[in-house]
């Protein structure tokens, strides 16, 4: 009577067994599935934090790249503002002289012409004075010859043998004719005087005014421009270091937690196996307990 019960144990036993093994099984899955998780939760903590010390070094290196760069471009800007500042001082300088040697030869020019004016007033003068000597002689010539012809009138007359009212007569035509030509030589001679000092004054305005001319054609002296300020220094760009990576960049590192365990279904199962043997063993007692 003891192979049915026998049998019933061991049926439950291996259900017991298969439910034991099968959350054994499954525990174990979702334990691999967990580590697996872990590992690549790890894997890509541990990438992420190499990554961000990668790119904090190349973000230092680029921060000392872009502080030479500007110190180069800093004293090549200097040095270009300095080579541009002599070149115009030089241009300048060159400017002043240009003009310094324009405004000495128009001072040249100038006293050049004055001199000229000077020296042809000179030799306008000379000519008018000439001129008019030659005239203040031939007037005395002229003067000369009247009072020879008059002596000679006279002569003549005393010559005729005149005598008394005829003779006194024939002498006051004679000294009236001689005055007559001595006033209008004395008038020849005082035009030919106003004609020279009117030439003269000619003269002294024709020099004035070419003197006016000569002067002003003196250029005005040229003054120095004032010096261009010395260029400033380019000011100094100021790069913001990088930060250095902490802790706090990374994340927290993952953890895998707790694992999942299979004692349960053994429990479970132990705890069929437990409860068949008793159920078969209080059947058995009581088919043999008298009633």
């Amino acid at each position: 009577m003891a192979l049915p019960y026998l049998a019933t144990l061991g049926i439950d036993l291996g259900k017991s067994l298969i439910t034991g093994f099968a959350g054994q099984s499954e525990a174990d899955a979702a334990n691999a599935q967990r580590k697996a998780a872990f590992e690549q939760e790890l894997l890509n903590w541990r990438y992420g934090k190499k990554t961000t010390k990668l790119d904090y070094r190349h973000q230092k290196k680029q921060w000392r790249m872009d502080q030479r760069n500007e110190e180069v471009s800093r004293k090549w800007q200097d040095a270009t503002n300095l080579q541009d500042w002599n070149f115009n001082l030089k241009i300048q300088a060159a400017e002043y002289a240009s003009q310094m040697r324009q405004f000495n030869k128009s001072n040249q020019i100038a006293d050049q012409q004055l001199t000229f004016n000077a020296m042809a007033q000179k030799v306008a003068n000379e000519a008018e004075y000439r001129k008019l000597e030659d005239s203040t002689k031939e007037i005395a010539f002229q003067n000369q010859d009247i009072v020879i012809r008059a002596l000679q009138g006279e002569g003549a007359l005393a010559v005729k043998g005149q005598q008394g009212r005829s003779a006194e007569k024939g002498e006051q035509a004679e000294f009236a004719a001689l005055g007559r030509n001595q006033a209008i030589l004395a008038e020849s001679l005082l035009s030919a005087r106003a004609d020279t000092q009117s030439a003269l004054r000619k003269i002294a305005n024709d020099k004035f005014g070419a003197d006016l001319a000569a002067n002003a054609s003196r250029m005005l002296k040229p003054e120095r421009l004032p010096t261009p300020p010395k260029p400033l220094a380019t000011p100094i760009t100021e790069f913001l270091k990088p930060r250095k990576p902490t802790k706090y960049d990374f994340g927290p590192r993952p953890t895998m937690g707790p694992m999942a365990s299979s004692a349960g279904s053994w429990l479970e199962a132990g705890g069929n196996i437990a409860s068949s043997a008793l159920g078969g063993v209080g059947k058995e007692w009581l088919k043999f307990t008298p009633g």
